[in-house]
Parts: C-alpha cells; structure tokens; sequence
C-alpha cells in the first residue's frame, strides 16, 4: 500500500467543482458575513445559495431542501456548529455526497478537537482569503467526491463493502490514499478483522512512525484480548505525543478491561480535559465511575451529559433523569444534613433549568417529571409518606377511570425506584411490566425486588393481608385490624393497606362500644396518613365510604 502522497498530486487530480450548480446552505448569524461570502461564491460560479443565521432555522432548511454544500459557523447561538453537524447526519437530512465545512474564527483547543472528532470536511479559520477558501473547498469537495462509494456504505452501514471499496480505491492509487487507508482500518476494526488489521498495521509502521497507525493496532489487540500489547503501544506513543486523545481513550478502555480501575480514571480525564465535548467520552467515564462505585464522578459526568445533550440532536429526558438519578443516589448516603441541603439546592436548579429545556418538548406538563423526580428524592431522605403522596399528584392523571395505567415510559423507571423505596408493593408490581428490556436500570429494579429481604417482606406483606382478609370476613375484627396492622408495618404507605386498617378499625368501633373513644384517635390518624394522597378510582369510592361510616359512629357516640 502507498502511504504517502503530495499535496501537490492530491490538488493536480482533483475533481473540479461545478460550481453554476451547486446548492449551498451558509449558516452564519453575521449578516455582512453572509453578504462578504455571496460575493465570493459569486464569483466562483455558485448561483444557488441559501441563507440561515441559526442551526434550528437550518435544520428546517435541510428538510425542506437538499444541498450539495453547507458552510457553517461555529458559534450560532443555541445550537453550533458541531451540534448541527451531528443532527443532520442523525436524522439523515444531508446525503452522504453532501461537504460539511465548519468556517469560524473560533480557535479554542477543545473547541477545534471536538469539532474534528465529529468529521467535518474542513475547519477553516476566519478571515480567510478567495484563493485560499478555494483550495481548501476543491480538495474537501474532491476527498468527498472521491471516496462517494465508502461514504454511502457506511451511510448504509455496510462496512464489509466501504471496505471493498476502499480496497478498489487504494489499488487504483487515488490521491487521497492515505486517508482512505486509515478509514479501511477503522472498518476492519468495526467487523473485527483484527488479523488483517495487524498485518497492515505491522509492514505500514515498519517504514515510519504514524500515530493513527499506531492507535489502530493497539485497538485490533485489544479486540484479540492481547491488553499487554496494546497498553505497550499506546504508552510509546503517548510518551512521545502526551496530549493524543484518541491514544488517551483506548488506553482508558485498556486499563478498565484490564481492571486497573484508578488508571482508567486518571487516563480518561486527561483526554476529558483536553477535549471535553465528546458525549462518548462522558458515557465511558461513566462506565468507568460506576465499576468503582465513584458516586461524585458518576454524578459529575451525568452533570456534563446532560450539559451537552442540550440543543443537539440527543435533547431529552433521559440525560436529565440519569443526572436526578445521581444526586438521589448520593443524597441516599449522606450523614450530614447540610450535605443533603447542597444536594437539594443542585436538584432544585437543575430542575428550575429544566423546565425551560427539556420541558419545552414533553406531552405532559413538566411539574409531573418534576413530581415523580421530587418524591424520588424524598424518599432517598427517608420521607416516605411525604414520597408518596408526591408520587401520585404527580402521575395520579395517567390512571383511567378503571384504574388501569397508561404512564409515559421516560418515567416507569424512577416510579419504580420510589415505589421500592417506599416499600410500596403492591403498586410497584403494576409498574414491573412497562420497564425498558435489557436496561441496566430494569436489571437494577428486578435484581432488587428480587432481593431475599425484599422478597421475603413481600411475602410476608400479601400472606399477612390475606390472613387479615380472612379474620375480617369472619368478624374476628380484633385479629383482622392486628393483621392488618402488621401488614402496614411492612408497607406504611400503601394505601390499601392504610383502607385495610382504618376499615378494621371503623367495624371494631361499630361492633364493640367499650373500644371506640381510644380507636377514634386511630382512625383520625389513619385518615390523616392519607390525606393529600391521590388514590385509585377504587380507592377513592372505599375511603369515601369509610369516611361516611366513621363520621356515622362518632355522631352516635
């Protein structure tokens, strides 16, 4: 394989652009900018070219129209430049034939690395002159035209055939071979062709040092499970080139596969501080966090996602829940009251920011995931009735008039939680169904509920209700409201089991007079636990019945 090529070569076999018809979208907030770069493109030929000061305006644009070629700011408000470039071959509202260039005066490191992780065809920095934006649009538009083949099948997702047609292009010496070879290898990777990796690899780098080159082995030893190999790779060439994010990744992933835990964290943060824009970097921390059990950094990378995930085409509940899920998660091992306090005023916040964000785009009024994350955390506090009652104002609209449940699935997970928390089971066991399959929540709910005291406080709950149910039937109402009264224990804010012993209670004053003036001051503590529930239709139509019955005995005593 020829590695390397001139730049002279790659610019004398480029393809020429042709221009007169070429649809281009400029996105920039700058109207002199815009009016500056249409001179310019006028004179190169371009006689179609649209104009968006925004990436929501562009991203309309793009569904209504197809271009050939979009020249995008970084700095666009809302949403930039590299966001925008994510959601539009997300949603596939520009082809694979389409040349993305980012053209800004931003030149912030991290910036720019994150931009570039994301493959646009060129980050060309403003100002810039005529002749030098049209070099580097021939070359990006000639790369792009080029290798047209590999891009629609990796569009497709057919890598087996990007790599036939890779193959096809390198053995007929395009100009752009190099590139096309590290993008082969990436492949090869993807369909673990980790042989063919190595063999390449191996002769390629017997010629010269290349650090791409470099990473991609140490990637194929790790996909053979050959960690020592590849940890030795990516540490040469870190020592040589100490700021290489991609090395610093895969050196991560090498370490956590090889369980040297502390190192991971120590080597993702460095490639985190150099480039901190990367959502996948962020997952893997944490990944990372969560084998150590770093509830902080857990909580902190969960902060970053839901910080980034804001404006792109990620927007939505889920980073806003894992984040909640976090500061639950920590405000459950606090011992001190002002670490809880922090904690509180860090949920409040986020919530309040929320509400203008991810609340902008729900089918339901925000104060319900409000709701159903508030009780959440209450009941990390040890609130539980409190909890509940929170819980159930906030999802008590999801329930029909025959009690059956229709709740928004973002929020099944983190009812469940609460419900457990709570020690609410027979509610939570209407809930077990809807969960997400394969999710590691679902295994975090199931494997709970599955639990041995778990399992037996269940048991022990429906076997005492039944025996209760039993001695109530038989007008043992002594036994039945003691029954009962162990069964709530077990379960102090299931609202059947406060119905079950206030209606012990009621029948017992009916039925014996010497016990109603000391089971009065019961039954109103009762009706006061489920004051401000909101209940099952059933539910509702008992307790009013029982309401009615308790005002009827003491107007007679």
């Amino acid at each position: 394989m020829e590695m390397v090529l001139s730049k002279d070569n790659e610019l004398n076999s480029a393809v020429k652009i042709p221009y007169a018809k070429l649809r281009v979208l400029l996105v920039d907030p700058q109207r002199p900018f815009q009016i500056m770069m249409k001179g310019i493109l006028s004179n190169f030929g371009v006689v179609h070219v649209d104009f968006s000061d925004s990436g929501e305006a562009a991203v309309k644009q793009c569904r209504s129209k197809e271009y050939d070629l979009l020249m995008v700011e970084y700095n666009l408000g809302n949403k930039n430049g590299r966001q925008l470039l994510e959601e539009l071959r997300t949603l596939r509202l520009i082809t694979p034939d389409c040349v993305f260039l980012i053209v800004s005066a931003e030149t912030e490191r991290a910036i720019v690395l994150g931009t570039m992780e994301m493959a646009p065809d060129d980050y060309i920095i403003k100002p810039f002159s005529q002749r030098l934006l049209d070099v580097r649009l021939t070359r990006a538009w000639s790369k792009r035209q080029t290798m047209r083949d590999i891009h629609h099948s990796v569009d497709s997702k057919d890598y087996q055939q990007a790599i036939i047609d890779a193959k096809t292009l390198i053995k007929n010496k395009s100009p752009h071979t190099p590139i096309i070879i590290q993008m082969m290898t990436e492949f090869m990777c993807i369909e673990q062709q980790y042989d063919e990796v190595i063999s390449n690899l191996t002769s390629i780098l017997k010629e010269r040092s290349i650090p791409w080159a470099t990473v991609a082995l140490a990637r194929a030893h790790l996909g053979r499970g050959e960690l020592e190999l590849a940890q030795s790779l990516l540490q040469e060439l870190l020592a040589n080139n100490n700021n290489h994010v991609e090395a610093l990744d895969l050196l991560a992933q090498v370490q956590l596969k090889g369980e040297q835990v502390e190192q991971a964290k120590l080597t993702l943060g460095k490639s985190i501080e150099l480039s901190p824009y990367s959502m996948i970097r962020h997952q893997m921390m944490v990944k990372i966090a969560t084998q150590d059990n770093d509830l902080t950094l857990i909580k902190q990378s969960y902060g970053q996602l839901l910080n980034l995930s804001r404006r792109s085409v990620h927007a939505g509940t889920d980073n806003l829940l894992n984040y909640t899920r976090s500061i639950i998660d920590s405000t459950a091992l606090c011992e001190e009251s002002k670490d809880v306090n922090k904690l509180q005023n860090e949920l409040n916040s986020t919530l309040h920011r929320a509400k203008q964000e991810e609340g902008r785009n729900l089918k339901y009024h925000f104060s319900v995931i409000e709701g159903v994350i508030q009780a959440q955390f209450q009941s990390a506090k040890g609130e539980s009735l409190l909890s509940k009652k929170t819980l159930m104002t906030a999802i008590h609209a999801f329930c029909d008039e025959t009690d059956q449940w229709d709740l928004p699935d973002e929020l099944v997970v983190d009812t469940c939680l609460t419900l457990i928390n709570v020690s609410d089971f027979e509610l939570v066991d209407k809930f077990t169904k809807q969960l997400p399959p394969d999710s590691e929540l679902t295994k975090r709910i199931v494997s709970q509920l599955a639990g041995d005291e778990l399992t037996q406080q269940k048991t022990e709950f429906k076997q005492i209700t039944r025996q209760g149910i039993q001695a109530y039937s038989e007008d043992n109402n002594a036994e039945a409201l003691d029954l009962f009264s162990q069964a709530l224990k077990l379960s102090p804010v299931s609202s059947g089991a406060i119905l079950n012993v206030l209606q012990a209670q009621i029948k017992l004053m009916q039925s014996h007079k010497k016990y109603a003036k000391a089971l009065m001051v019961e039954c109103k503590d009762s009706l006061r636990t489920i004051s401000g529930m909101r209940l099952s239709k059933a539910h509702e139509k008992r307790l009013d019945k029982l309401k009615a019955e308790f005002n009827e005995v003491v107007r007679k005593s």
